[in-house]
């Protein structure tokens, strides 16, 4: 009866999930075994690797708040129509009827020649000046906000070349040098941040496959053993492939906190900075989804420059030797 229980024990162990599990902890047991035996330059290439990718964490929320910081300072673009003087109420009408028809029109206000001269002298300071004319020099005007899509340099000309050969429009002006500059120089540091995150990338990769590859050197007589006994190419790739994600999912956790400081150090900078310009910005800093994005990317990094790196060390000669 006793056999009969050993011989069920042992066909238990040879499923395949029991004997992937042993595997499994095996794999893990030697990562934290290899990173107590080498604590102090494990801990120095993780700090380096949290380094490499802080550097272009940091470029993201820069750029990130940089936008958030236009949109929260400055106006919406909008273009203002000038409509001819000799215009009749009912022309009017059916013009801004016309404009309003455009796709990228969100809203259109319209202001009377009442309206506009009203509206100039409540900031122009030149009331009384402007109540000695004999007669209102201000035309009609349409103010149009375009949709959100249409907020695009090329689009506003667009559709301002279109609306200037409607009839009854003498002029349409785009209030958009701002934006122009605002979007030259947010798309110049959205390039800078991912060229920087290239080299970065590049650096960790480069930076694990090292630390795998000297792992691989300093336990080649151990591989060799592993192999003469008929393990393997999985069970020997194992150990190192969990060591390079164990390396990239640290250095993230550790970068994220870096970043976080970052965030907090300089918080207080762009407040006095911010009340100059008469408003309130706080700093944002990673949300969950853009944390959880970091973490899987150095993970996947680390795993796939670990599985690159013991490929191609494993294959050469020498290290059989």
């Amino acid at each position: 009866m006793l056999r009969i229980k050993k011989k069920n024990q042992q066909g238990d162990d040879n499923l395949f999930f029991p004997r992937w599990k042993r595997q499994i902890q095996y794999a893990w047991q030697n990562v934290f075994n290899d990173f107590r035996q080498h604590a102090i330059a494990s801990l120095l290439t993780i700090i380096v690797i949290a380094i490499s990718i802080t550097l272009p964490t940091i470029g993201y929320l820069l750029w990130k708040n940089a936008n958030q910081a236009a949109h929260q300072w400055y106006p919406t673009p909008n273009l203002t129509v000038y409509i001819a003087k000799n215009l009749n109420a009912k022309d009017t009408d059916a013009l801004i009827t016309q404009i309003k028809q455009f796709p990228q029109v969100e809203t259109l206000t319209y202001l009377s020649r009442d309206e506009t001269i009203q509206e100039f002298k409540s900031w122009s300071g030149f009331s009384e000046a402007l109540d000695l004319l004999d007669e209102n020099p201000l035309p009609a005007v349409a103010i149009v906000i375009p949709k959100t899509e249409a907020k695009h340099s090329e689009i506003l000309h667009a559709m301002q070349a279109a609306i200037i050969k409607l009839k009854g429009v003498d002029d349409v002006r785009l209030d958009d040098s701002w934006f122009t500059r605002l979007t030259t120089f947010t798309d110049m540091v959205r390039t800078i941040v991912m060229t920087i995150s290239v080299f970065m990338i590049i650096a960790v990769a480069l930076v694990i496959g090292n630390s795998i590859r000297l792992a691989i050197f300093s336990r080649r007589q151990t591989i060799i053993v592993m192999q003469l006994i008929g393990a393997t190419d999985g069970f020997i790739l194992r150990p190192f492939l969990y060591s390079g994600m164990f390396n990239g999912f640290i250095s993230a956790i550790l970068a994220l906190i870096l970043s976080e400081i970052f965030i907090f150090q300089i918080d207080s900078i762009i407040l006095n900075v911010s009340s100059v310009f008469g408003t309130i910005f706080n700093l944002e800093g990673l949300n969950w989804d853009e944390s959880f994005f970091i973490i899987l990317i150095s993970t996947m990094i680390g795993w796939s420059s670990a599985l690159m790196a013991t490929k191609m060390y494993l294959n050469t000669p020498h290290i059989t030797q």
